[in-house]
């Protein structure tokens, strides 16, 4: 950028830049005109004769080497204009000068007002200068590589040669060293105990662990010995400079000047009490001591020294006679209060506390302290005066809770104690925040106080009153994700007897579900509860019903008290039956027909346990005429007949279904696959081709063609069936499990893998998985296959009954989950009889899975 030149004066007449170096400037011809310009230097050779024998050293030629004649006005006019300028340049440097320099000021007085600024550094400031780093321009010393001689080498394989034989040699200098060792080690003394017993056997392992310090590490110790030396100087009456200049030396392994620091600190403050208890810690046990008790002498009112001083002596009676000194110049202090009395015996204690709280009455710790050591009655009492002192503070209700509970009371006093305590501290103005409760509430469960955990949550939801507030799930979730059960368990608890909601109270069951292995009680308590406030819900009656079975206990007595509907007496029947009393179960069945309007389901139940009893088939026989569209009546009537092995009978009967319900699924299939068992495969074709009429879309019927084909021995027509069904149904998990056992065992993975993809989750496709990796004898990889199957349809027979070849243990899990679903499960289950129990139907299945392997091959 151009800058604005100043006026410096009009320039000298005749003035032509650089004439004085020789320039002739810019004339053209008619500036002169036809005459010849003289420029005013001389052209005489014999004046200007500059050769070497002319020169001399000192005035150098003796002719000047411009000549530019007599000083002319020009030549004045040319020195007055130099002045000028150099006047004008001389006020421009006055005005940048300060006026109180000296005239020649020296580096320090240019420098003064920056150094009085560095006063107001800090030690923050100061340590977060960053390192310069080394940029001095001096050579640096570089390591020279030298190639070791060859002699070398080979020097060091023969001594490796000869290790062996020397080993008896360096047995005896270790001796020799342990010797010398042992005199060395009798006259080491501890530099800061001040003994001189020291431990031999560990010596040379604390030699190891002394730190070495490398020249990085000694550069640091010197900047930084420069800068605490500056802050020190800067301001000596802090002794946060002093402590830790002094701590620089002790990492450096030099007590001694780390001492002789904080000893020269506390001249210039004595004032501070850092500075007293750096200096003792450092000091030998005795020494500290002195120091500690000179620092008391300086500081009667700190706290911190007395407690250094306190922790300083051995003995207990020595600390206690010591705390109680300090008690006489600080007798508010809370810590000093507390350390005493955590040294004192139980009845010394309880007198200190009293003094304490009379000393510190707004301090809570002390009035809680105290409540803990006094009786029930005494404990009262106290904590009314603390809430006398502090009528702002929530704790001393929640103590009082705690103590009403130790006292053996029952929930219902101890809600009240915190329903009041809710009611006063709302009138001082206290703010009732429900998270803060709740935590208290946690905090008392891992107390083990849960009734005072149930009354702080029962307290603080009544409080808020809102019918329609649903943030208790949040609150409910978090704290059983925490494992704080009893929180949780009572934030729903409460909820379900406030809003006595059919919903929460089925949620609280399966959370008390979730968690019956850890304490079961709570199970039973919730349904005993859910039954008194919903006593209309049949479901909660069931569950209740089947808890007392379950824990052989007498469930007569819930029967009587529960309403008598159907699904109520059909669970008792088959509670009844399961223990194989059939005539009792049967007595319920038949009060639901006297008494009830039964369904299609009590007549089933009725009719499976007629043909258990033995009873005339002709009998159980006339219950199709009052329920005709009941196609499990009739499959079970057609079952009876098979039982007697019947057959004519029992296609009379199915034929008489299929007019009356000739769109159900499940009398074709019945019917289908009696004539598959009786090997009739030219009956069961043509029936399946009138079932697929009705049904066309059935993946159950395409399956059952498809197996027809395969038990016949023709699997060409079951792959061409196959290839139809998938066309029909692709994404069936039945068929395609099917597709997998049809497939040669070559490609049997890949179409395996196939299945798995496009049957995302389905756990047939995982069982045919599983029966090929069995089949290759790779158990732990079935065994996988089978459980993810389990976790889908954990009622899935089949499944259970593959993985009993594998491991026998899964026999309870199996039982507990009631499997009723698979082909070969329901195949066992008529085989058996329905009055046998799941452990042999399961073993019965395992072995017809057994067989079902053997076919891959």
């Amino acid at each position: 950028m151009l800058q604005r030149q100043k006026d410096s004066g009009n320039q000298p007449t005749n003035y032509v830049p650089g004439r004085g170096r020789g320039a002739v400037g810019f004339i053209t011809r008619s500036d002169i005109g036809p005459a010849k310009v003289d420029i005013g230097i001389e052209q005489d050779d014999d004046q200007n004769d500059y050769n070497d024998a002319k020169y001399d050293e000192w005035n150098g030629y003796s002719i000047p080497l411009f000549n530019m004649g007599d000083y002319d006005d020009e030549d004045r006019e040319a020195d007055l204009t130099y002045n000028s300028v150099d006047r004008k340049m001389e006020e421009r440097r006055q005005k940048r000068m300060p006026t109180n320099l000296p005239e020649k000021p020296s580096i320090v007085n240019q420098f003064s007002d920056l150094k009085r600024e560095l006063a107001k550094v800090g030690i923050d400031e100061w340590l977060s200068i960053p390192d310069i780093g080394d940029y001095s321009i001096k050579k640096k010393k570089q390591d020279k590589i030298t190639p070791v001689p060859d002699s070398v080498i080979m020097s060091a394989q023969l001594s490796e040669k000869n290790l062996q034989t020397k080993a008896h040699d360096l047995n005896e200098i270790g001796e020799a060293r342990g010797a010398l060792l042992s005199l060395k080690l009798d006259k080491i003394s501890d530099n800061v105990s001040g003994q001189s017993v020291v431990d031999k056997r560990g010596y040379l392992t604390s030699l190891a662990s002394l730190p070495h310090l490398s020249e990085n590490e000694i550069g640091d110790f010197k900047k930084a010995r420069l800068l605490l030396k500056s802050v020190i100087q800067t301001d000596p009456k802090n002794s946060f400079g002093w402590i830790a200049a002094a701590r620089i030396e002790e990492l450096d392994g030099k007590l001694a000047a780390a001492r002789s620091i904080l000893a020269q600190g506390l001249q210039q403050a004595e004032d501070q009490e850092d500075i007293w208890i750096e200096l003792s810690r450092l000091e030998t046990p005795e020494k500290a001591k002195l120091i500690l008790n000179k620092a008391i002498q300086t500081l009667p009112h700190s706290v911190k020294i007395w407690l250094n001083a306190v922790n300083k002596e051995q003995e207990t009676e020595a600390k206690i006679k010591l705390l109680k000194r300090a008690l006489e110049f600080i007798p508010n202090s809370v810590d000093i209060w507390k350390e005493l009395v955590s040294l004192s015996s139980e009845s010394e204690a309880l007198v200190l506390l009293y003094k304490a709280v009379e000393c510190i009455p707004k301090n809570l710790s002390l009035w809680l302290a105290l409540a803990k050591l006094e009786t029930y009655e005494n404990a009262k009492a106290i904590l009314n005066r603390a809430r006398q002192n502090l009528p702002q503070e929530p704790t001393i209700w929640i103590n009082a809770a705690k103590l009403e509970e130790s006292a053996g009371k029952n929930k219902q006093t101890i809600a009240i104690v915190l329903s009041k305590g809710i009611k006063i501290l709302k009138k001082n103005q206290v703010k009732i925040v429900k998270e803060d409760w709740l935590q208290e509430a946690e905090i008392a469960e891992k107390c083990s106080n849960v009734n005072t955990c149930y009354a702080i949550v029962k307290a603080i939801t009544l409080e808020e009153d809102k019918q329609s507030d649903n943030s208790w799930k949040q609150d409910f979730t978090q704290f059983e994700q925490r494992a704080s059960l009893h929180t949780a368990r009572a934030i729903i608890a409460v909820e379900a007897e406030r809003q006595n909601n059919f919903e929460i109270w089925k949620e609280y069951i399966e959370f008390e579900r979730r968690h019956k292995d850890e304490d079961a009680q709570y199970f039973d308590q919730a349904l005993e509860l859910a039954v008194t406030n919903l006593p209309q819900i049949e479901q909660f009656w069931i569950e209740l019903i089947l808890r007392k079975q379950e824990l052989q206990q007498n469930y007569l007595e819930v029967f009587e008290k529960s309403p008598k509907s159907e699904n109520i007496l059909l669970t008792l029947s088959k509670l009844e039956k399961q223990q194989g009393n059939y005539e009792k179960a049967y007595q319920y069945l038949q009060y639901i027909q006297d008494n009830l309007i039964p369904s299609d389901k009590t007549w089933v139940k009725m009719f499976k346990l007629m043909l258990l009893m033995n009873k005339q088939i002709e009998q159980a026989e006339k219950i199709l005429t009052q329920y005709p569209q009941s196609d499990k009546l009739w499959i079970l009537c057609g079952q009876a007949k098979i039982n007697q092995k019947d057959y004519q009978g029992a296609r009379s009967i199915f034929e008489e279904a299929i007019k009356i319900l000739n769109n159900s699924l499940n009398v074709w299939l019945t019917y289908i696959k009696m004539e598959c068992q009786q090997q009739l495969y030219t009956r069961a074709r043509p029936l399946i081709d009138r079932a697929r009429e009705k049904n066309p879309k059935s993946s159950q019927l395409w399956a059952q063609a498809i197996r027809l084909e395969i038990d016949a021995k023709n699997h060409k027509a079951a792959q061409f069936l196959l290839s139809k069904a998938l066309q029909c149904c692709q994404l069936d998990g039945e068929l395609w499990s099917l597709a997998i056992e049809l497939e040669p065992k070559t490609t049997r993975k890949k179409k395996s893998a196939d299945a798995v993809t496009l049957c995302v989750d389905n756990p047939y496709v995982y069982l045919s998985t599983a029966k090929v990796f069995l089949n290759e004898g790779k158990i732990e990889k079935a065994k996988r296959w089978l459980e993810k199957a389990l976790i889908l349809e954990p009622r899935l027979g089949d499944a259970w009954a593959y993985l009993y070849l594998i491991e026998k243990e899964i026999l309870q899990q199996c039982i507990s989950r009631r499997p009723k679903y698979g082909r070969l499960w329901k195949q066992a289950k008529e085989t058996l009889n329905q009055k046998y129990d799941i452990e042999k139907i399961l073993i019965e299945a395992s072995k017809l899975a057994q067989k079902d392997i053997a076919k891959l091959e």
